[in-house]
């Protein structure tokens, strides 16, 4: 008896390729959204009836696919002001593309995250989207492991074995210590992230790599690891600048740790940039209310929530975890009034 061969199912991304249209927009025009022309919403139908392919929100479809059209989100706390941000765009474009959003306010980065993720599993999410794994964060290989479809944005593990959405944070080092240096900075202080996340590794080894190419070495001392909030920012400035040798400039990990820093700065009467210059990184809104005006490196919030919902709906339609990708985006300076010439 011949066997029986299952042709595989169209996904919409085929459909959005073959109609000429993005994938949100094919989504949004076979949802019924009136925000579509009437055109392209003809256009994309026939093109979906031609393929044979069939709407998944459809509870029949659904059941077939064993898919919800829902996955989760894990972040580790909205108080970063960066997060909502970044969470409302990842919202908007899963939504775009038919996919409803659960909240998992949790770093699930040690081992006894395990219980955690299997009850993730359990819920038969469709897929994970990371925006706060760590180095060796055991919940994503215990996804990986069980073939959930995982996306890692923001932060990568290092390991190569699941698909990462992140900003090239080695150029964002680097181009905060070009900045710096050009403004004539050689005593710099470092506040950074958690030493155990990607972003706070690669930021600080653009950085060091720029300046140890001049001839200039960086320190211990002037590095502090942290946290990616105020606190770390504010107690991090009082230590860098009551030490023996003050720097002239410090590097934050983020705009929030640069946000603490200058309120430790104004706290003392330190002037910012007369006395010290501080740059950070993300360019959140905030930074640039006249107010702040912190010069930052920026990295595109919207591109990083775009990409990276993307990516994991391409996992979970195609039923697979490959091929996998890494999406490095471009970061770019962006000069305020935080930072100036370093003083005599």
């Amino acid at each position: 008896m011949p066997r029986m061969v299952r042709k595989p199912k169209t996904t919409l991304k085929q459909v959005a390729e073959a109609a000429g249209v993005s994938q949100s927009t094919a989504s949004r025009a076979l949802s019924g959204s009136q925000a579509i022309a009437a055109d392209t919403v003809a256009r994309v139908a026939a093109t979906a009836k031609a393929l044979n392919y069939a709407t998944k929100r459809k509870p029949a479809i659904d059941r077939q696919e064993g898919r919800k059209g829902v996955v989760g989100m894990v972040v580790a706390a909205l108080q970063n002001a960066f997060y909502p941000y970044l969470v409302d765009r990842i919202h908007d474009e899963l939504d775009a593309l038919g996919y409803d959003i659960v909240l998992i306010i949790d770093e699930l980065s040690n081992s006894s995250s395990s219980r955690k993720v299997q009850g993730l599993i359990d819920t038969a999410l469709d897929g994970v989207l990371f925006t706060t794994a760590s180095i060796h964060s055991p919940a994503v290989d215990l996804l990986v492991e069980r073939e959930i479809p995982t996306v890692l944005a923001i932060r990568s593990n290092k390991r190569g074995n699941v698909t990462v959405v992140e900003s090239d944070n080695r150029m964002a080092g680097l181009d905060a210590a070009r900045h710096l240096l050009d403004l004539g900075h050689r005593e710099v202080g470092f506040i950074q992230g958690p030493r155990n996340t990607s972003t706070a590794v690669d930021r600080f080894d653009g950085f060091r790599s720029y300046y140890e190419r001049q001839g200039l070495v960086l320190s211990a001392e002037e590095v502090i690891w942290g946290e990616y909030n105020h606190e770390a920012g504010y107690s991090g400035f009082m230590k860098l600048t009551q030490g023996q040798r003050p720097p002239t400039a410090i590097f934050c990990g983020n705009d929030v740790i640069a946000l603490g820093a200058l309120d430790a700065a104004h706290k003392v009467g330190i002037g910012v940039p007369d006395e010290v210059s501080i740059i950070g990184v993300d360019d959140i809104p905030m930074a640039s209310w006249s107010m702040i005006s912190l010069t930052t490196i920026r990295q595109s919030i919207e591109q990083i929530g775009v990409r990276a919902a993307r990516r994991l709906v391409d996992h979970i339609e195609s039923g697979s975890l490959t091929p996998i990708s890494n999406d490095i985006l471009p970061t770019s300076l962006v000069r305020r009034s935080t930072t100036a010439p370093a003083r005599a």
